[in-house]
């Protein structure tokens, strides 16, 4: 499966890393061939429990070494885990040819495409995979979105978009039970069923109405950073220390487990076969 031509040249990478704090949200993504999507949970009340928890300790001077383990947990670079596997090794974009994607913000807030365009940056660097943005869609994706949509992008694997949307608008959930989500997001495979990623949709819940910003984890970035990582491949893990925990962790970038892995999804484990479009 290792192409020859070593294709787009690599962004440069991160000379080094520090996770900052951050108290968050929650929720989950994958592939249709290969599971269900995961959702990021929405868990607002603990956010701002913390949050004023933090300020009270500050004000009665007690911010010392208890808040500091609260806003930058230790993570470890062996807390990640994949969507899926085979044979060992986790399903992975071609990571030699560029990712395309598109964004729909008609439901968007001011300030949502430069939020995207932050989480691709950070993505691209991590992984070292180039990403093309192809503008703007009018797509709202529903959940048997194909990988491949000819009317709508050409005789070419759909590139991923990035869209918001109410409910009325899409088939996919945002919410299980009691539990509301932020934003679904899901990588697909080829039809044929080539465990290979070719294309993908991450759905932002337009009723949260998060704050454009990274501030902390109550804002929209680390959400898009998040889906994003369920995109290239990541599932959900349990550290706090983690952007990739389902809610989000205490994080508002990606912590050490979450770059390793990014890491054995990106440029550096080798050029894959593009799978041929039908």
């Amino acid at each position: 499966m290792v192409a020859m031509d070593p294709g787009i040249p690599p962004p440069p990478r991160r000379p080094d890393h520090e996770v900052p704090g951050r108290p968050d949200l929650g929720w989950t993504s994958l592939p249709p061939t290969i599971g269900p999507p995961p959702r990021r949970r929405r868990g607002l009340v603990a956010v701002v429990a913390l949050l004023t928890a933090i300020a009270v300790m500050g004000s009665l001077g007690l911010v010392g070494g208890v808040v500091a383990d609260l806003s930058r947990p230790k993570g470890s670079s062996d807390e990640y885990k994949f969507l899926a596997t085979v044979g060992g090794h986790p399903v992975r974009w071609n990571p030699c040819d560029a990712i395309h994607y598109v964004v729909n913000l008609e439901e968007a807030p001011p300030g949502s495409l430069a939020d995207v365009q932050e989480a691709i940056r950070r993505v691209s660097v991590d992984t070292g995979i180039t990403f093309v943005f192809d503008g703007s869609t009018q797509e709202i994706p529903q959940k048997d979105r194909s990988a491949y949509l000819p009317s709508e992008y050409g005789q070419r694997w759909a590139p991923v978009v990035i869209a918001w949307a109410t409910q009325s608008q899409t088939d996919i959930p945002f919410h299980d039970g009691e539990d509301r989500f932020a934003a679904v997001s899901r990588p697909l495979a080829p039809p044929d069923g080539t465990p290979q990623f070719v294309s993908g949709w991450v759905v932002i819940n337009a009723s949260d109405r998060s704050p454009p910003g990274w501030i902390s984890s109550a804002y929209q970035g680390p959400t898009i950073l998040h889906e994003l990582g369920h995109i290239m491949g990541l599932d959900h893990v349990t550290s706090k220390a983690e952007l990739m925990e389902p809610s989000g962790g205490y994080v508002t970038d990606f912590g050490p487990g979450d770059l390793q892995g990014l890491e054995l999804l990106g440029r550096d484990q080798g050029c894959l076969r593009e799978p041929a479009v039908p």
